[in-house]
């Protein structure tokens, strides 16, 4: 079993009007309320490294190539004006 599970809780996306910051949405999607605690840490990842992570674990025999092509297919969907993805790793509990 994976030592921690990685949840996307939003996104940093680009401004829509030029001038204004760029901003970060929190997924609409999520299965419970996020609630951050003091220490914890988010990681904000380019559908880039994503890429090149996956590219990575694959080669490392971390990842089938069935999950592993799953997996490029969700990142290559992502839309260019988003810059990044915000990723939550939480240890598992085992």
């Amino acid at each position: 079993m994976a030592k921690y599970k990685r949840m996307v809780v939003g996104s940093v996306l680009k401004s829509k009007t030029d001038g204004d910051p760029d901003y970060i949405k929190i997924n609409g999607n999520l299965k419970e309320n996020l609630v951050l605690k003091p220490g914890q840490t988010l990681k904000l990842e380019s559908a880039k490294f994503q890429l090149k992570s996956l590219q990575s674990a694959m080669k490392d025999g971390k990842l089938s190539e069935e999950l592993g092509q799953q997996i490029e297919e969700r990142i290559k969907k992502i839309p260019e004006w988003v810059r990044f993805e915000v990723i939550l790793l939480e240890k598992n509990e085992q």
